[in-house]
């Protein structure tokens, strides 16, 4: 029994150290594809999101984004600077914001879907369809316990 126990300790610290260097060689995939476009992977989701859900207030997409926990305000407002998101004032609220993306932004947001679709499928040529179903699987039940399972959900990444 205890040496079942110490199995599985040793597992679980293989895993969490296996998913962060999966994380950070993804990160770093990612934003070598991203660096043509001179943009960052957490500014590329903020764009993505604002193209399939937008308009959206600050608080909702903050609510969708995986890459960063809390309030996107510093994202928001560098990619505003750069002209990709619109801020409007809220129909209802004029306290509030609504943001979404200019003409600017959606022709980077669809730049951005086609570097990422090369990472997938570059991925998925890696590892086949069942493994990928497999690995995904158990993702969702080591996540579904925790808050960001609720983000997950709401962008379909998790049921």
């Amino acid at each position: 029994m205890v040496i079942n126990l110490k199995k599985n300790i040793e597992l679980a610290e293989q895993l969490r150290y296996l998913i962060l260097a999966a994380e950070r060689q993804g990160g770093r995939m990612l934003q070598s594809a991203l660096s043509k476009e001179s943009i960052t992977g957490s500014q590329a989701e903020v764009l993505r999101v604002l193209e399939e859900r937008g308009p959206l207030s600050l608080k909702e997409l903050g609510f969708l984004l995986i890459c960063e926990g809390g309030s996107p305000s510093r994202l928001v407002n560098t990619l505003v600077q750069e002209g990709y998101i619109i801020r409007d004032t809220h129909p209802k609220d004029s306290r509030a914001v609504i943001l979404r993306l200019s003409d600017k932004g959606v022709e980077k947001s669809k730049r951005v879907t086609l570097v990422e679709q090369e990472l997938y499928t570059m991925i998925s040529r890696k590892i086949d369809k069942d493994k990928l179903e497999s690995i995904n699987q158990i993702l969702c039940e080591l996540l579904s316990e925790e808050p960001i399972a609720s983000s997950l959900q709401a962008r379909g990444f998790m049921k």
